[in-house]
């Protein structure tokens, strides 16, 4: 969840370190820090609180940026805290006691006291509460009867548990960089005369367009001139590197307030995108099936498909509800849809005739890669979704594999990635349900003809941005949100109390509306707004029976309900409208108002939009 960027070569350093840190700045900013060779020693730069705060003691110290001509080597993070406060201290690139090893870590180490009490024992002094700490002290310690810094290096990774990325420097080897990985990504970008490190390959493109991945347990000595890997034994390995694209604009708002905008402004453009790459342009045509280009699904083994589970985390979690919905409706295959970090006990759930979804946008959250890879050892088929073709993820998935496309989101919320992932859910569905036979062709064209107005319904819902924001910010002083929603439109509610909550800061829960009599109703009066999902079809008179039981409780009253219902604008204090549409497609359209509605009123509570307090885009620890 931290960011790691790192640099060897002739070009001066300090720009680039702090280019990438800025790229970077999505997994975590709490603090950062550089460290960089200068002259005989090894300088360390660090502070807490955002980038900008490290660039000011950058401006005014006498940290040199390096010459065009001469080797300039160091490295640079940014922090999502896991053990210790937001600090100075606590910052990272840590050094050892004698100042000649800087390590800069993200992930987490599991037996970080184990090995703090037997260094404490062995003399050596702590001065932070990280557990990145213990690497660089444990470094030091191993090196004094080691033949080499690589030896010191592998003998030290071998006593650690946990995930980790490393970037380690010397003070002995002024042009060199080490990386380390075990189950936490790290990345090596290769350049003319000059060599890059970075956490994801994004970053790395700002610069090259030629990257090696490290594997797990996997070492990288990085010079200007080459980069050698090696293995947790000091085993030499070769790799080709790999080519990406470059993605330079990434950071630009386009003229928009905050990124967080700007990405709920490009879902119809993201969705109209995948819909034209797996779903022909008009269902008369013959060869009108979707087509998934990274999908190697044998037909007898989807025709007997005994179950199937989608493994993912917070916002991708939800889509995985939408998910389960569409692949029963059209499959008859029984779902189920699991927190990846509560996926325990997988000999009970899986055979070999099950199918496994992984989700997540990043490709490297924790959980998610933890819970697939116990899953794919029952021999089950795994198919992954993610943003990241480049991601650990994916590599799980090989042959089976689909990529959301939904460009990079800069902004820590989701909001086109999760609208980019339920789109390849229905298309997986319906991909499963054309092989299988499991649904009329004809009530499949119908809900293809229906994904191919999408775009145009979610572009006229985003127009609507404006309206939605005077509607919600008389709602803005509310301490308390409760959001409710049924059938497809449940995990919606989840979605938006999550987004609310991420965004503004204010506690809000989203439930099943039919739950609500069963408990949550205790908890409202006229300082708690419901928010109901309301669209025509089989949910709708139900979740409006469960909004007039909120309703005479005195709770202000939100709909989100399709244009010309009178029912709603009876019912209802607030009606935020969207364009008419099938129950079985509402998803995409009923979350875009909510997304609105968290944006406008964390924008008026003077919300950090884009990096909300602890928070972070990629959950790499566990």
């Amino acid at each position: 969840m931290c960011g790691i960027i790192g640099y060897v070569g002739n070009k001066e350093i300090i720009p680039i370190l702090l280019e990438g840190l800025h790229s970077l700045e999505y997994r975590g900013y709490d603090s950062s820090g550089i460290a960089i060779h200068e002259g005989n020693s090894l300088n360390v730069v660090k502070a807490a609180g955002k980038l900008n705060c490290l660039e000011e003691i950058l401006k005014n110290n006498g940290t040199k940026n390096g010459k065009n001509g001469h080797v300039n080597c160091g490295v640079g993070h940014t922090r999502w805290a896991t053990h210790g406060e937001a600090s100075d201290i606590n910052a990272h690139p840590h050094f050892d006691r004698d100042e000649k090893i800087a390590v800069v870590h993200n992930g987490i180490i599991r037996n970080y006291q184990e090995v703090r009490e037997n260094l404490l024992k062995a003399g050596v002094h702590f001065v932070s509460e990280t557990d990145t700490e213990v690497i660089v002290q444990l470094i030091s310690y191993n090196f004094k009867n080691s033949k080499s810094l690589l030896h010191a290096i592998c003998t030290s990774v071998n006593e650690l548990d946990g995930s980790f990325a490393l970037g380690i420097l010397f003070k002995q080897e002024p042009d060199k960089i080490y990386a380390v990985r075990k189950e936490s990504p790290i990345i090596i970008g290769m350049g003319e005369n000059e060599n890059y490190l970075a956490s994801d390959s994004a970053t790395l493109s700002l610069f090259v367009n030629k990257i090696i991945r490290l594997g797990d347990n996997e070492i990288a000595e990085i010079t200007k001139d080459k980069v050698k890997l090696y293995s947790f034994k000091g085993e030499e390995i070769k790799k080709s590197p790999q080519t990406v694209t470059k993605s330079n604009d990434f950071l630009d708002k386009k003229g928009f307030k905050h990124h967080l905008i700007k990405e709920i402004s490009e879902q119809a453009d993201v969705i109209s995108n995948l819909l034209s790459n797996h779903l022909s342009a008009t269902s008369k045509d013959k060869s009108a099936r979707v087509k998934l280009d990274y999908i190697n699904l044998n037909p007898d083994l989807l025709k007997n498909i005994d179950r199937i589970l989608i493994l993912a985390c917070g916002t991708a979690y939800h889509a995985g509800l939408i998910g389960k919905f569409v692949l029963e409706n059209l499959t008859g295959i029984p779902t189920e849809v699991q927190f990846a970090s509560e996926f325990l006990n997988t000999k009970s759930l899986l055979t070999k005739k099950s199918l496994v979804i992984g989700i997540s946008q990043s490709g490297e959250t924790a959980d998610t890669l933890s819970a697939v890879k116990k899953a794919k050892d029952t021999g089950t088929t795994f198919v992954a979704i993610t943003n990241n073709p480049h991601s650990e993820l994916a590599n799980l998935a090989k042959d089976h594999l689909l990529i959301s496309k939904a460009g990079i989101e800069v902004s820590v919320a989701a909001t086109k990635t999760f609208t980019a992932q339920i789109t390849m859910l229905y298309l997986l569905a319906i991909y499963i349900a054309e092989t299988i036979g499991s649904k009329k062709e004809k009530s499949l064209d119908l809900l293809k003809q229906e994904l191919r107005l999408l775009p145009q319904l979610i572009d006229q819902t985003i127009l609507r941005a404006e309206q939605y924001q005077e509607q919600v910010l008389k709602y803005a002083d509310k301490p308390d949100f409760v959001f409710i929603g049924r059938g497809i439109n449940y995990p919606i509610a989840l979605e938006a109390a999550l987004k609310l909550k991420e965004l503004s800061y204010i506690h809000a829960s989203g439930y099943a509306s039919g739950e609500m009599k069963h408990g949550p109703i205790a908890v409202l009066d006229p300082k708690v707004p419901v928010v109901s999902i309301v669209v025509p079809g089989e949910t709708y008179d139900r979740v409006l029976q469960n909004s007039m039981e909120a309703k005479s409780r005195h709770a202000p009253m939100i709909a989100v309900a399709v244009d010309g219902d009178k029912k709603a604008d009876s019912i209802f204090d607030t009606v935020l409208h969207i364009p008419p549409v099938i129950e079985i497609a509402s998803p995409f359209l009923t979350v875009i108002p909510l997304q609105f509605l968290a944006y406008y009123i964390a924008e008026h509570l003077e919300r950090d939009i884009d990096q909300p307090r602890n928070l972070a885009k990629s959950v790499t620890v566990e």
